[in-house]
């Protein structure tokens, strides 16, 4: 017997846990099925994490037209345990975890996600690859994983050198990219399982999300560069992801109707939002001082005329010129994390505002809900309504005396 909670709602599919009399607890994602004339369908995991991450990749495949209803465990050891017909072709068998995991990006993946997801898990599989080489997938385990940790925890994929270590979230990464290919080869029917599924991450020690107060949004708008400021407006009013505004072209503004339309690239779907009249101000001016605009050309340009691909240098500028260069752990996301804070703290409602960001599940969002009720709470600890100078109360019966 078990017992079910109450459904989470998400943007494609529900999720839901089953608690077990052992004190077991596992993790259903539903969703109905077009191709099957809109059958309900369930399947099962270990974790909330491995289930929301399975949904949000079949919503990828059908934005992609690529879906397919996954099988299930059963049908999977049915299919295997079926006689080989000998006009069958078969199948190209997987050479190993590593080819399977660059098969799935470079045929699956580079389509749907942004050029920085991307990156990320290149620089993962070149680590796997070090260190997992030619293993089968099937002998993948929690085992082989936790010796992959350590060691990941002295190899570095990076440019700028190897002296410094990786961090745990970026062996978190690692994790959640290999799950991911673990999930598509169960999909595939390669494996019953994911080997990683319910495996914790390290713990990774918390970053407070940095915001700008609306004075420093306002001193940031004015240092920045002529050719990055229109950039730093459309991030603030919009809450948009700095890839989104980078990949944004002049026919994805409808000036007419106020909508700007937005490829979330990471969620794998397409928003329209309000065009803000800041927003469009800045952009009007914009389109004024360019010679020629077409509609396929990216609108925000760097300082040579390019398309912005890395906004690090005229970031630091506009920091510097607002005088905001010495806060640690100001980013271009840091003007995201501004948009939602200031848009909460004006009224607006979190389902609202996981719309306008683009966020695949609410309990994304609800995290800047979480931060605002912290600052709440610090406001509501901080009042103070005592006499001041030492003065003291009225004593009971002199106030009863005086007729109050």
């Amino acid at each position: 017997m078990s017992k079910r909670k109450a459904r989470k709602r998400r943007r494609f599919g529900y999720v839901f846990p089953r608690r077990w009399k052992s004190g077991r607890t596992t993790w259903s994602a539903q969703w109905f099925d077009q191709t099957q004339d809109g059958k309900r369908v369930t399947r099962h995991f270990d974790s909330e994490k491995d289930t929301h991450d399975f949904l949000d990749e079949l919503e990828r495949r059908i934005l992609a037209r690529v879906y397919e209803t996954p099988p299930t465990l059963a049908e999977t050891m049915q299919v295997d345990a079926a006689p080989v017909d000998p006009e069958t072709p078969e199948l190209p068998a997987v050479r190993s975890f590593t080819a399977y995991a660059e098969s799935v990006i470079e045929n699956r993946l580079v389509a749907t996600l942004a050029k920085g997801t991307l990156g990320l898990y290149r620089a993962a599989l070149k680590a796997l690859t070090a260190f997992y080489g030619e293993t089968p997938l099937d002998q993948v385990t929690p085992a082989t994983w936790l010796d992959y940790r350590a060691f990941r925890a002295g190899v570095r994929n990076s440019t700028h050198g190897t002296k410094k270590t990786v961090s745990a979230r970026t062996i978190n990464a690692d994790q959640q990219f290999a799950s991911r290919i673990l999930n598509e080869a169960v999909l595939d029917g390669h494996l019953a399982a994911n080997p990683l599924a319910g495996l914790k991450k390290l713990r990774e020690p918390k970053r407070p999300r940095r915001y700008l107060t609306k004075d420093e949004i306002a001193r940031l708008i004015d240092a920045a560069p002529k050719h990055f400021r229109p950039f730093v407006i459309a991030a603030v009013y919009t809450g948009a992801r700095k890839s989104e505004l980078t990949r944004l072209r002049w026919s994805d503004i409808d000036f007419e109707r106020g909508k700007i339309t937005l490829v979330r690239s990471k969620v794998g779907n397409v928003d329209a939002i309000d065009l803000h009249p800041a927003v469009r101000t800045a952009l009007l001016r914009l389109r004024l001082r360019r010679k020629k605009t077409g509609p396929d050309d990216p609108v925000f340009l760097s300082r040579r005329g390019t398309a912005f691909t890395n906004v690090t240098k005229s970031w630091a500028i506009a920091l510097k010129g607002a005088g905001l260069d010495g806060r640690p752990g100001l980013t271009p996301h840091s003007l995201r994390h501004s948009f939602a804070t200031h848009f909460l703290e004006g009224g607006g409602a979190v389902s609202d505002l996981q719309q306008q960001l683009g966020h695949a599940a609410l309990a994304t969002t609800q995290i800047y809900a979480a931060s605002l009720s912290e600052r709440r709470r610090a406001a509501v600890m901080a009042l103070d309504f005592k006499r001041k100078n030492g003065a003291t109360k009225r004593p009971v019966a002199r106030r009863a005396a005086a007729g109050e």
